[in-house]
This record gives C-alpha cells, sequence and structure tokens, in this order.
C-alpha cells in the first residue's frame, strides 16, 4: 500500500501563513558522530526528567521551552504530571524539527515531517476497501496559488469522518449503488485535498434523501478543500439551516473555518512601485484579514454559546485562540503568559506553550534584523570585525513585548545584555527567579555581584536553582582568581550526591574543578568527562540520534573522554616533558592513555626530541597497536637515518597521528591508514591568539578565562617556546612535505626516499595546509620525478598540490 501523505509541524498552517514559510532542506554532508559533553540548546535527555526538576545548570543558551520549565520551578510552581507529558511532547518537537529559538523566527524553518502511514488514512482505506478494494494515493499538502509554499489542506480529521460515515452507510444501507454513489463523492472530495481536484455532482431526484444530504456536505467540502471559500461558505450555512440534515451542526462549525482558511490566502501582490505604495498593500491585506477573522471569532463565539453544540465546544474554542493568534499576536502572547504562569494544573498546555514561544520568535525576528546592523555599526566604528553572529539584546526588543513577568524573563535570561535589568528586577522583587537571571549574566565586574552572591549564598539545596546558582558563585570567583574559594565550593558540590545532576551539568562542574586543579593527578582527574549524549555535526539543535545500535561507538558511551577544554590546555598551555608525565601516569585507561602517548611521540618528533621518540616508541606498539608494523621498523634501526626515515613513513602512511589530545574519541573510529574526506587528516597547527574565540569547534567553546596554574614558571615558559615552535612548523601537510624534500636532499639514495616523496604529495592533497604548502608540494614532485622516474612511487604521484585550506 503506497502512501504519500507528509505533514506540516502542529498548527502548520497557522504557521506557514502567519510567517509566509518555506520547507527548509538539511545541508549537505558528510557529517561525523561527536559527543556532546553539555547540553547548550535544550534540558538534558531524558526530557521527562528535566520537566521533572531535574534541571540542573541552566545555561543562558537554553531554548524558551527549557527555561519556561526553568522559570516554572524556580517560582514554586512545578508542572504537573499532565502538564509534563505535555511540555515533553512540545520540547521533543521543536527539538525534533531542529527548530532553535532563533531559527524558528525565521519562516523558511518550518518544517515537513513523514510518518509512515497515519492512522486515519488507514482508517479510511480500510472502510473504503469494503467498496472498492484498488489503491488510493492521498497528498494531503497543497501548494499556495502563486506561490511555492505548502500547507496542511486536508487533515486527520476529515478522513477519520469519511470513514467512520462510510461504515455506518455501509452497515445501515448495504454494498450497493447508492453507497457506491457516496464513495464516489468522497474520492471527488479528497482529489482536491494536494491538487485541481473534482467537486462532487449533486444526486439525481431518485436518490434516498440520506445520499442526496450527504452529497450536499461533500459539495460544500470539496469547495472549501479547493479554496473557493465563498461557495463553500454560502454550502455550508445552507446547511447548518437545514435542521434535517445530520450535518448542520458540522456545518456550523465549518462556517468559522471558512473565514480561518480564506484570510490564511490574502497575501499583498508583489508589484508594488514604491514603499508607500507596499505600505497601504500592506494595509489592505491587514484589514480584509483582520474582517474575515472577526467573522470567524463571531460565529466561534456563537457556537461556543449554544448548548446544542456542546460536542464542538472544546474545537471552537481551540480556534478561537487560533483567531486571537493571528488577529491579536501581542494581546494573545500576553494572555497566554499569564495562563502559563499560573500554578494551576492547565490540561492544554502543549497548545498554549508553543502557540507563546511562536509569538515570542516573531518579536526576536525582527529585533535580530534591528540590532545586527546596530552590532555592525559598532564592530565598524571600533575597527572591529563582525562576525554575524546576532546575540539576542533586550536593547532591540520594544519594552511592551515585555510587559509581563515571563516573557520579560524568558528574553532577560537569553539577553546579551541582560544583567542590568535582571538585578534591577531582583533587587525590586527580591525574587529568587531573578536573583538566578542576574546571576547567570554577572561577571566580575558587575559592581552589586558580592550582594548578589551573598543572597545566592542562601538558596537552599532543595531548589531548582541550586546548581545554577553555585555554577554561576564558582565562575565568578574563577574570574576574581579565588581558586581556594572556588575549589571549597566545588567540593561541597562534588560530595553531595554529585551523581544525581545531569551529566551536563556534571561537566560543569568537572571543567570547573579542573581548573582548580592543585597538580597533575588532580588535572588528570577532572578532565575527564563522560558524554551526555551523541550528535552528528549537523545536529545544531542538538537532537541527538540514537546510536548506541553502532557497534564501533557502543564502548565510548560508557567512557570518559577529554572535551574542548582539557584538550586545549595539553595543546597549548602544557610543555612536552610535562605532556610526558601525563602520558605515563597510571590513572588513565588505557583509551585516553593511547591518545596522550600518541600525542608525546609526534610532539617529540615535531620538536626534534629524539629521546622521547625513543622512549615512546615501545609504548605506541603497546596503546596504539595499529601502528605497531610501521613502529617496529623505526624501533629497529641501525642509524639516525633509518629511524628519520621509518618515523617520516610512519605519520605519513597514518592520517589519524597528530601531536594533540583529541577531543572526544578522535578518528578512534577510522582506520589508521584511511583518508578523512573532510580533511580531518593529520593536524591544523590550532593558535589561540590568532583564532575566533566565538568558535573554536562545533559546541562553540570558548577558551578558558584561567587555566589550571600548578604548572612551573619553567614550565610555562617551555610551554610558549614548544607551541611557538609547533606553529611555526606549520601545518601538518607543509611540515611533512618540508622533512620529506629535506631529507630526499640528504639521503637520495635511501629505498625509501621515493615513497616518503610520494607520501608528502598526497599529504598536501589532503592534509591541512597553509600558505608555504605548495612550495614543498611542488618541491617534493619536482624530486621524486627528475631523480626516480622509474620508481612505482613516481607512477602514483601525476600531480602536486597545495592550495590553503578553507579552514
Amino acid at each position: 500500500m503506497k502512501n504519500y501523505v507528509r505533514f506540516f509541524v502542529s498548527i502548520a498552517l497557522v504557521f506557514a501563513f502567519l510567517f509566509n514559510g518555506l520547507p527548509s532542506a538539511n545541508a549537505c554532508g558528510p557529517f561525523t558522530v561527536e559527543p556532546l559533553f553539555s547540553f547548550t540548546k535544550h534540558g538534558e535527555y531524558p526530557l521527562a526528567n528535566f520537566t521533572n526538576g531535574k534541571v540542573g545548570v541552566v545555561p543562558n543558551s537554553y531554548g524558551r521551552i527549557s527555561l519556561f520549565v526553568f522559570y516554572r520551578q524556580l517560582s514554586n510552581a512545578p508542572l504537573t504530571a499532565v502538564e509534563q507529558k505535555q511540555v515533553v511532547e512540545a520540547m521533543q518537537h521543536r527539538i525534533g524539527d531542529h527548530v532553535s529559538d532563533v531559527e524558528a523566527s525565521q519562516p523558511e524553518n518550518a518544517q515537513i515531517q513523514e510518518p509512515e502511514v497515519p492512522a486515519f488514512f488507514t482508517n479510511w482505506l480500510n472502510a473504503r476497501a469494503k467498496i472498492l478494494a484498488a489503491d488510493s494515493k492521498v497528498t494531503t499538502d497543497k501548494k499556495v496559488p502563486d506561490n511555492y509554499n505548502y500547507y496542511e489542506n486536508c487533515l486527520g480529521d476529515s478522513f477519520n469522518t469519511a470513514a467512520k460515515t462510510l461504515e455506518e452507510r455501509i452497515a445501515k444501507y448495504g454494498v450497493n449503488e447508492n453507497t457506491k454513489e457516496w464513495l464516489n463523492g468522497q474520492e471527488a472530495v479528497f482529489s482536491n485535498c494536494g491538487g485541481e481536484g473534482k467537486i462532487p455532482e449533486a444526486v439525481g431526484a431518485n436518490a434516498p434523501e440520506w445520499l442526496a444530504k450527504d452529497r450536499q456536505y461533500q459539495i460544500a467540502a470539496a469547495l472549501f478543500y479547493s479554496a473557493k471559500f465563498p461557495e463553500a461558505r454560502e454550502s455550508f450555512a445552507n446547511i447548518a439551516a437545514d435542521g434535517n440534515s445530520v450535518w448542520n451542526k458540522t456545518a456550523k462549525f465549518i462556517v468559522a473555518r471558512t473565514f480561518i482558511r480564506q484570510a490564511s490566502f490574502v497575501e499583498a501582490p508583489e508589484n508594488a512601485a514604491n514603499d508607500d505604495e507596499r505600505k497601504a498593500q500592506e494595509q489592505q491585506v491587514n484589514a480584509q484579514k483582520s474582517e474575515l477573522l472577526q467573522k470567524a471569532a463571531t460565529q466561534l463565539r456563537d457556537v461556543s454559546a449554544d448548548a446544542l453544540m456542546s460536542e464542538f465546544h472544546v474545537s471552537a474554542r481551540k480556534l478561537l485562540d487560533l483567531v486571537k493568534f493571528r488577529l491579536d499576536a501581542a494581546g494573545r502572547q500576553k494572555e497566554l503568559a499569564k495562563i502559563l504562569a499560573e500554578s494551576k494544573e492547565n490540561t492544554n498546555i502543549y497548545n498554549d506553550l508553543t502557540d507563546y514561544v511562536w509569538l515570542l520568535d516573531k518579536p526576536q525576528s525582527d529585533a535580530s534584523e534591528v540590532g545586527a546592523n546596530l552590532d555592525q555599526k559598532e564592530a565598524e566604528a571600533a575597527g572591529r570585525t563582525y562576525n554575524y553572529d546576532y546575540k539576542l539584546k533586550l536593547r532591540d526588543l520594544p519594552p511592551n513585548v515585555r510587559e509581563n513577568d515571563l516573557t520579560d524573563w524568558l528574553y532577560t535570561y537569553q539577553a546579551a545584555d541582560g544583567f542590568a535589568h535582571a538585578f534591577d528586577k531582583w533587587k525590586e522583587t527580591k525574587s529568587s527567579h531573578w536573583l538566578v537571571n542576574a546571576l547567570s549574566h554577572a561577571d566580575r565586574n558587575s559592581p552589586p555581584t558580592a550582594e548578589m552572591l551573598s543572597d545566592a549564598a542562601k538558596i537552599p539545596r532543595n531548589s531548582a536553582g541550586y546548581a545554577t546558582v553555585r555554577y554561576h558563585q564558582i565562575r565568578l570567583l574563577l574570574e576574581a582568581d579565588k581558586h581556594a574559594d572556588a575549589k571549597k565550593l566545588l567540593d561541597e558540590v562534588l560530595a553531595d550526591n554529585f551523581q544525581n545532576y545531569p551529566i551536563s551539568s556534571q561537566n560543569k562542574f568537572l571543567a570547573q574543578r579542573m581548573i582548580t586543579a592543585a597538580n597533575l593527578e588532580e588535572f588528570l582527574k577532572f578532565a575527564r568527562r563522560k558524554a551526555a549524549t551523541f550528535v552528528w555535526s549537523d545536529d545544531a539543535n542538538e537532537e541527538g540520534d540514537d546510536l548506541h545500535s553502532d557497534k564501533a561507538l557502543q564502548p565510548w558511551t560508557k567512557r570518559e573522554m577529554f572535551d574542548a577544554d582539557s584538550t586545549a590546555f595539553f595543546n597549548e598551555k602544557m610543555p612536552l616533558s610535562v605532556l610526558r608525565e601525563a602520558a605515563l601516569n597510571e590513572q588513565l585507561p588505557e583509551h585516553l592513555k593511547k591518545f596522550l602517548v600518541s600525542a608525546v611521540w609526534t610532539r617529540a618528533f615535531l620538536l626534534g626530541n629524539e629521546q622521547v621518540e625513543r622512549e615512546f616508541t615501545p609504548l605506541m606498539t603497546r596503546y596504539a597497536k595499529e601502528y605497531a608494523p610501521l613502529f617496529s621498523k623505526y624501533a629497529n634501526a641501525a642509524n639516525p637515518s633509518d629511524r628519520e626515515a621509518a618515523a617520516l613513513l610512519v605519520i605519513l602512511s597514518y592520517p589519524t597521528i597528530q601531536p594533540y589530545v583529541p577531543v572526544g574519541f578522535g578518528r578512534e573510529n577510522s582506520t589508521p591508514d584511511s583518508i578523512d574526506s573532510i580533511r580531518g587528516n593529520w593536524w591544523c597547527a590550532e593558535d589561540e591568539s590568532v583564532k575566533d574565540e566565538t568558535s573554536y569547534n562545533h559546541y562553540e567553546f570558548n577558551y578558558p578565562k584561567s587555566y589550571p596554574n600548578f604548572l612551573t614558571a619553567t614550565q610555562n615558559a617551555d610551554a610558549v617556546r614548544e607551541h611557538k615552535q609547533l606553529i611555526a612548523s606549520g601545518n601538518s601537510a607543509t611540515f611533512l612535505s618540508r622533512r620529506a624534500v629535506e631529507f630526499a636532499k640528504r639521503q637520495p639514495n635511501h629505498p625509501n626516499t621515493p615513497e616518503i616523496l610520494h607520501l608528502a604529495v598526497r599529504a598536501t592533497r589532503y592534509g591541512c595546509t597553509d600558505a608555504a604548502t605548495l612550495k614543498y608540494s611542488k618541491e617534493a614532485f619536482t624530486i621524486l620525478h627528475t631523480r626516480y622516474p622509474k620508481s612505482p612511487w613516481t607512477t602514483k604521484t601525476p600531480y602536486f598540490f597545495g592550495a590553503p585550506s578553507s579552514e
């Protein structure tokens, strides 16, 4: 059985026409699986735990549904079990559609879901099969005329109603010409769901009354689905006035829907000659929409007030809410904020919360446009490069959109400039939710920090805000270089049911405790983290996938790994002598020891430290067994030339080798000699001083404002010197091709020289390049073709490379 049914997100018709949206497509791959150590977009999985109070440390980057949950908990109005279930569904919907708060404010991001076979369609096919066995193809999404948008034209209830009606007609009248004619009419109705279909013809005078009444309703429905709304409305109104029709109540209710649907299609023409004409057209469109929606509201109130229409009262209320949503967005937003902030149970919280966050998206979208322009002008005036990464600012939001406490708190929590307002609100209200808000924005230069910290210390351990408050207390102490005070608070947190915190929160506290490490032993203890989940590298909304069935990944779901802050210290602040001690430390599990051993050996080669090179060669064969074949040649080399040749062959043959400790599991899912198609081969020379701090990696890791300070002055000086040497040596493609050329000039007769030159040129194609790469790639190529024209390695090297990486 084939099915071509597709669906927009909930209330997609509203969203599509409110914001004129287009479905978005995912970017092209390839993508990699990466560990996510701390959620930044939404509460941690399982979401049921989050909505039930296990929120942990709540960052400013969380989406508004997650922050709404936090607000309710901080306000001593936790969600009931019924509300929790619906809020989890709302969060999953927003997360699963890859729509973050900022993205949702952009109309092109309305997503399409593709369920396999919806139950309502199956119900219809089963009923239909009692008369007609042939398959049916129905598309429920219909293209907007003169537009590229689609909307869900025929809803699930229409199929359920049709199935139920057909079953009843067959049960009462049997399978005969009349029920077959009924089915013909309904097929014509559904032909309008996704395209230009047919309008059923009126039945003859000899048809039974039930069929004639049903056909009147089918004609009205077909007119509705074919977007002939005035005609459909007139037909439904006539049916509603017919006391003998079984459809009169339904028709009365659907009259309101004709007004709503028609309002969705009213659009301004795109032929305005100037701004004044465009504004006039928009005003006219808004007036037309308003008139239609007002009529819908009147009809819905009549339905709600009619005791005989009780079966439609709930639906009428929901549609009336929809009309309010579209007719008076600001008023509806305030109304919903009041409803959602109340502690009494809300059995309609899914719809209310979904509508509410959408209503907050539009002001943010407008603010983004205004604020980005201001930010760019400020950056240009200050001589800074503007990175186009706009962060919401209260400065850019009209004050009237924040007139209620919930909305004000949500926008302020997310705003980059939220501190001053949050502090004023805390001083005014002395409420814990505004204290948490202010503290989350505070920095060491905030004048009232001491006052806030005094109140923050009084937050009880059973408070929903406890973890967030403690995290920011510690953060501020670290920023003020009060490591001893920070360590005292951290040790209290770690000793108090620490394992009950979400993994994201555990990792945040471990990152802070790592900074206060008094020695290498402590650093290694707190530098290790477990992943909160695993995500694809394109998963900007941290949806996460069920990757536990991946056999290669399974071991890593339980293993500790290094996050970006740990590796930043290993790779840029730790000298080779200390990295060597870390690699030899017995507390490390073998999978992490392997990363350190490999980094030590490779870094020693780059720095010319042959003593450490040779010391770690046996460790490489022990912990990195996949490298053992070529490392045995290095270990058995009879002289320095053979050793250098073996070392070059090892690195050039194994693109997974690098002098840096990788984040997560690095390239452990690759075979050692495999070339990564997205240039994850060998290494790039990372330099903190020239990197954009907002984009260190996929998770927007910012370099720590402070690092562990247990290194001696001599070790710090060694680290600075060695790091400069690594940077000066260039990216992997340049370093390896230069060393290959130097070796070839010194050892032209060495049996491995042609192979080394070939592999060096290959590295300039697939490795990380820079401005000097082309020079050495061409030189290696020239030496290979000039001196060794008959070598098989020369045949395998038809080109040289070296365009700088775009990374």
